[in-house]
């Protein structure tokens, strides 16, 4: 049998343990009152979305009226790019992965700078291989001048024509654009940034909250 030296110090050791984890659960617990304290941080207001109308890949009319009271985030590719789009596209992929298994209602928006070439059947291949739900997920064509306005004035970013680059003959912004409910501009992010993700999911976990 034991000695009372040898039971005392396995009493002692298991009275430390069990205090260790009565307190790493009281800290957990008070971190996520804190947590809840917290103000929420403040996402500054950088331009306001103008009225636009495009074609969705169904063939159907997407407005900023059917926005509406959403959280969105949008960019601007071409389905024949070689460049950029396909990265900032898996970019979107992998955010809608993430907002779905938060059940959000987010919106993800890409729209085509190259519309004369990216009809909406074009764009419907385009989502089921990128692995889209076009549900939460839309592609967008139009008019040249509607989307290139929408482009500059409306987003502030740049697309122009640069037929000497076979890989990308059409130069666009390769940011993200986060929208909030009522079609203001709150942020914007290089698609092509590792953090980019982590950085969109943060904010829009902000307007979530700043809605309630």
């Amino acid at each position: 049998m034991p000695d009372t030296k040898t039971t005392q110090r396995i009493l002692w050791t298991v009275l430390a343990v069990a205090l260790i984890g009565i307190g790493i659960y009281a800290l957990n617990d008070w971190l996520r009152s804190q947590e809840l304290k917290t103000p929420t941080r403040t996402l500054s207001a950088l331009g306001i979305v103008p009225d636009f109308t495009l074609t969705k890949q169904d063939n159907t009319p997407l407005s900023l009226k059917d926005l509406k009271g959403k959280i969105w985030v949008a960019d601007m590719i071409f389905t024949h790019c070689e460049g950029t789009c396909p990265m900032l596209t898996q970019r979107m992929a992998s955010l809608q992965q993430s907002l779905a298994k938060a059940k959000t209602q987010v919106q993800l928006v890409s729209i085509s700078v190259d519309p004369n070439n990216d009809t909406p059947d074009v764009l419907t291949n385009y989502a089921k291989q990128s692995g889209a739900d076009t549900k939460t997920w839309s592609f967008l064509t139009g008019p040249v001048s509607t989307i290139y306005i929408l482009a500059k004035d409306g987003f502030k970013l740049t697309v122009d024509s640069a037929n000497a680059d076979t890989k990308e003959p059409i130069l666009h912004s390769e940011r993200l654009v986060l929208i909030d409910r009522n079609g203001v501009i709150r942020a914007y992010y290089d698609g092509t940034a590792d953090d980019a993700q982590a950085k969109i999911l943060a904010d829009i976990g902000d307007l979530m909250r700043e809605g309630k």
